[in-house]
């Protein structure tokens, strides 16, 4: 094996498949990257068990076809600090994976490679190969809204009776359906594909979605493709390949968290509801935050207390008709909600004060936050 590549634009190949390569490998190829070479055509790939990432670069001269199984870690620690503008990268005859650019030469131990086994490593994940028409095709612009507005609703920790640390990840008659939740709160995102009918249902690892976020925008692609692949599901954004592992157990049924209708409305302005919920957390507990909204004719009150830091009270205009009304909540989860709104203006229906409260957040863009304790109304 033997290349001629533009060192910039291998390294960024590498960082797109970084997240893919396991810090603390169970084993040592979980580690590593393959490098593979062919007909003036480079391809990188990583996978952790969890999610594999494939990318290919095309601005590459080959001189000789190969691969190899290299570490992970430092190739890509390599590729940062190098200054040449273009590398050339071979297999010696000791089997190093040989990386020579301008007064710089490196040499990393291969894990496996072309020249002692000559077909594909033997001991790393088998990634999946892209063939055939893709289930859902939608617009990037649209998917990358949709995980934005998901994403930050999903849990933290595992849960052995719900897949609450994915997103679920739902298609039917050409639809996308999204819903992040954590138990305490929840998102709900539906659009419109460009094409798919196909209903399919699945929990997607976020680690995944944060991959795709951070490398597929970059992409020089106007859609994305998502193939449905059994127990995992596959995105292809431009060069840019991305598979994930389909989460076991159960996603609560969304449908039953949602709120139908609320006969407390209130239409706020997002940035001055968000501005008074953020002068209200700084007095709250650290450990127990909670404020106190009250609703009164045109008026929304936002409060709250400290007995070691102090109070606060504030009030904004609102668009509201309906009796006094009050609930408390957690600002941190309000405010997350109201940070990926789509539009200025933002509507919340309450029925009950111990009842999940819904905000519409946009065009079919709904949040559900749980109240923090009973108050009257």
């Amino acid at each position: 094996m033997k290349f001629l590549i533009d060192r910039i634009a291998f390294r960024d190949a590498l960082q797109r498949v970084e997240m893919a390569i396991d810090r603390k490998p169970s084993r040592p190829v979980l580690g590593g990257v393959v490098v593979e070479v062919q007909n003036d055509r480079l391809v990188v790939v990583a996978s952790d068990l969890d999610i594999s990432v494939r990318y290919t670069l095309n601005q590459v001269q080959v001189d000789s076809p190969g691969w190899a199984l290299v570490p992970g870690r430092e190739l890509v620690d390599v590729f940062k600090d190098i200054e040449a503008d273009t590398v050339t990268v071979s297999l010696s005859d000791q089997q190093q994976f040989e990386i020579v650019g301008g007064e710089d030469h490196c040499s990393l131990v291969t894990m496996e490679s072309s020249a002692a086994i000559g077909e594909g490593p033997e001991g790393f994940p088998t990634v999946p190969v892209l063939e055939g028409e893709p289930s859902i095709t939608i617009a990037k612009d649209t998917f990358m809204q949709m995980i934005g507005s998901t994403r930050f609703a999903t849990s933290r920790v595992h849960d052995t009776r719900f897949a609450t640390e994915g997103v679920l990840f739902e298609a039917e008659n050409g639809e996308l359906t999204m819903v992040g939740t954590d138990g305490r709160r929840l998102a709900w995102i539906r659009r419109q594909a460009e094409s798919g009918k196909e209903k399919q249902r699945s929990v997607l690892l976020p680690k995944m979605l944060d991959q795709i976020v951070r490398f597929g925008q970059d992409e020089k692609t106007e859609t994305i493709e998502v193939f449905f692949l059994g127990n995992r599901v596959g995105f292809r954004i431009g060069n840019l390949e991305s598979f994930g592992r389909v989460l076991e157990g159960e996603f609560p049924n969304y449908d039953n968290v949602i709120p139908k209708n609320g006969k407390h409305i209130i239409r706020a302005h997002r940035e001055s509801m968000s501005r008074k919920l953020k002068l209200a957390s700084h007095l709250t507990a650290d450990a127990a935050q909670v404020v106190r909204i009250d609703l009164k004719t045109d008026a929304m009150q936002i409060s709250a207390e400290h007995e070691g830091r102090g109070k606060s009270d504030s009030t904004i205009e609102v668009d509201y008709t309906g009796g006094e009304f009050s609930a408390s909540f957690n600002p941190s989860y309000l405010l997350d909600g109201l940070k990926v709104a789509h539009a200025e203006q933002v509507e919340l229906q309450m029925g009950e004060a111990t009842r999940p409260a819904k905000f519409v957040l946009g065009d079919n863009f709904e949040y559900v936050v749980m109240p923090l304790s009973n108050h009257g109304s």
